[in-house]
């Protein structure tokens, strides 16, 4: 499985789809925050069912980095910061469907670098049109 991370954030690809979130030191970090985004994402789903689009806005940092917000009905979610450009244009480049999922990554005790996704099976799945 190709990767690639930052110091905050990794990006791999899940049968084309890419998988993108915080890189935490712990897999119970990971959990806490994925379960966080996974609340969110439900409460922005069922806000307003006639509007099941949600759209991803990447806001420019004072530093040159990106932060990622996933906006919906009537909410929006800061997801990630400290995207730097690279990952911004890898992460853009994989998004051939449109489609892609918002998980946590950490740091297994071998330092080898985890997908939540893969391990836990715990992400969200989320489609963003044009």
């Amino acid at each position: 499985m190709k990767s690639y991370h930052t110091d905050d954030v990794a990006l791999t690809f899940l049968n084309d789809i890419p998988a993108i979130g915080p890189l935490l030191p712990c897999k119970e970090d990971a959990l806490k925050v994925t379960r966080s985004y996974l609340r969110l994402i439900d409460k922005m789903a069922r806000e307003k069912k006639d509007h099941q689009r949600c759209s991803l806005r990447f806001i420019k940092q004072k530093d040159g980095r990106f932060t990622l917000v996933v906006r919906g009905p009537g909410m929006a979610i800061e997801t990630l910061s400290n995207l730097d450009e690279l990952m911004l244009q890898r992460f853009k480049r994989g998004l051939k469907g449109n489609m892609f999922i918002l998980t946590s990554f950490f740091n297994e005790p071998d330092g080898t670098l985890a997908c939540l996704a893969l391990a836990e099976g715990m992400g969200a799945v989320l489609y963003s049109p044009g």
